[in-house]
């Protein structure tokens, strides 16, 4: 993609974007990991759908493969990405000091140079972009204080209880009272939304110290000049 001069939120993004990997892309899912979560999420909805139709409509043998295929695709999909992360998190925490180190200095010039081209944009604009980060990032957190009350604090334990109630009910998976349902698709629900609304927040928290440092550096670049 050519490269665009002018300041933008993407233009910003894409010059992200091309920061290659550093000893941290371990952390970041691999391809076929994205497409086993995919392929989990799809055998969830299948494993969901006949739970929530059982309430209308009578029960039929078919309910019952439905929840025990969905839940099967489920597990085999995610049983993978699970113990992925459970490797890279040990590995990361036993590493730590040598990966943070080696990732910083990896890093630093590459942030440096984003820094550089932020630099050579008017102070007025880097600014709006500043408020406009800073604005929308408020926003953010009170949405999701809206939406999520105080749960964003549990991290994935919302995810772990939806878990617990549908395994709870594994053996008659039809007969799982209402209310569990409701209370799991509703923990499912908000853990989706704390992930969402992290994941942005972690982005323009980036936005935010990129353009600080860039119009700092350049007002101490403009002192030195006068």
């Amino acid at each position: 993609m050519p490269t665009n001069d002018t300041l933008s939120f993407a233009e910003l993004e894409r010059r992200l974007q091309d920061i290659p990997e550093g000893p941290a892309g371990i952390l970041n899912t691999p391809p076929l990991y994205r497409i086993a979560n995919l392929v989990g999420a799809v055998g969830l909805l299948v494993a969901l759908v006949p739970i929530v139709l059982v309430r209308f409509l009578p029960a039929a043998p078919w309910m019952i493969s439905a929840v025990h295929l969905g839940f099967s695709v489920m597990v085999v999909a995610w049983l993978p990405v699970y113990v992925r992360q459970l490797w890279t998190l040990g590995a990361t925490l036993w590493k730590w000091r040598r990966e943070q180190a080696e990732q910083l200095d990896h890093d630093r010039p590459q942030f440096e140079a984003i820094i550089t081209w932020l630099r050579q944009q008017p102070a007025d604009a880097l600014t709006g972009c500043q408020r406009m980060v800073a604005l929308t990032h408020r926003q953010l957190v009170a949405k999701l204080g809206l939406l999520a009350g105080g749960l964003d604090r549990f991290g994935i334990l919302p995810a772990m209880a939806a878990a617990y109630l549908f395994l709870r009910n594994v053996g008659n998976p039809l007969d799982m009272p209402t209310w569990e349902l409701l209370i799991a698709a509703f923990l499912i629900l908000v853990w989706l939304i704390i992930v969402a609304a992290t994941l942005m927040r972690i982005r323009l928290q980036l936005y935010e110290s990129l353009l600080t440092e860039a119009l700092a550096t350049k007002a101490q670049s403009t002192l030195v000049v006068q």
